[in-house]
């Protein structure tokens, strides 16, 4: 087994940033839908979502925030941060097919291990899907 990625508290700077991609496919969105019960929503159903603002099927907001966490313990700053709190707020949906990019940006440097991180989430057409705050907490 390899070894987890990981950046110490005392190496993150504000401003460092990490990025990731993903492709929010049919499988992933019913995967989701199971696994919370929301089995017969607009998120599962072509004809549920026919009859929306959005005329199709869009994934769960707290669906895309997961990958924000995601990232979080991939990239910045890794293995073992701890998830304290997160403020967020939703701009567009993401449609079923659609590639979103993850972003977090170190916003400031706390007392005992902590940071402040911006979220964001965007579309591949640019457009901000996802905003919010997190403060995590790394566990050196």
């Amino acid at each position: 087994m390899s070894t987890p990625f990981f950046i110490p508290w005392a190496d993150i700077r504000p401003g460092d940033q990490a990025r990731m991609d993903v492709v929010m496919d049919e499988q992933k969105v019913n995967a989701f839908s199971g696994v919370i019960g929301d089995t017969d929503s607009f998120h599962v159903s072509d004809a549920a979502a026919a009859a929306t603002v959005f005329q199709k099927r869009i994934c769960h907001g707290v669906h895309l925030l997961a990958y924000v966490s995601v990232a979080i313990g991939r990239n910045l700053p890794g293995f073992g941060t701890i998830y304290c709190s997160h403020s967020f707020s939703c701009h567009a949906p993401v449609y079923v097919g659609d590639t979103i990019t993850v972003s977090i940006t170190v916003l400031e440097k706390r007392p005992h291990h902590r940071l402040l991180l911006e979220t964001d989430i965007h579309r591949a057409d640019g457009i901000l899907v996802l905003s919010g705050q997190a403060e995590v907490k790394t566990y050196r």
